[in-house]
């Protein structure tokens, strides 16, 4: 009998709150919903179809798309970081690098403080030395890691990476065997 009360109470209780949402509020979170739900769908099928190079590259770029739209119109949530990390990592599968390194550099200045920031820097990095052929703006974003995050796991391999900006498969595996 009790556990009826209970539970009568609740469904009560919940029934309120939900008569509270206004109609802005409920389709805030539908539409939060849908562009959850479309992410999934897309990384299930990269998951499934991830062997396959004819079709990534227009299901990446609408990856990309739904997490920066994700992290856009919901920016206030926890979600919005790991939105644009997931971004930044497609865009770069799919060889578009402006755009991955834009959210990146969003994620690290949106949310300095998120345990993925000093990440997006690292990342950036990377694309600009192994896919941009860029060392001063690999140098700037390792740079920018090593003054914003010191202590972070990431920067000491930052440090190791500056030593090894811009060298060419020769040069690096002559460092690797004299050990430098």
């Amino acid at each position: 009998m009790i556990l009826c009360i209970v539970l009568d109470g609740c469904e009560n209780n919940y029934n309120s709150n939900t008569r509270l949402l206004n109609k802005n509020q409920k389709d805030s979170i539908l539409g939060f919903e849908r562009l959850r739900l479309r992410i999934d769908s897309l990384e299930k099928r990269l998951a499934l179809d991830s062997l396959s190079k004819d079709n990534n590259g227009s299901l990446l770029d609408s990856l990309g798309l739904a997490c920066v739209e994700l992290a856009n119109s919901y920016q206030n949530t926890p979600h919005a970081p790991v939105a644009l990390w997931k971004a930044a990592r497609a865009f770069r599968t799919a060889g578009s690098f402006a755009q991955a390194i834009e959210c990146g550099r969003a994620l690290a200045d949106a949310f300095p403080q998120h345990n993925l920031a000093p990440s997006a820097l690292f990342y950036n990095a990377l694309i600009f030395n192994e896919d941009l052929e860029n060392v001063a703006s690999a140098e700037f974003y390792l740079d920018r890691l090593l003054d914003d995050y010191p202590v972070d796991s990431l920067a000491s391999q930052a440090r190791a990476m500056k030593g090894l900006l811009g060298l060419n498969d020769k040069e690096l595996m002559n460092k690797i065997r004299k050990g430098n």
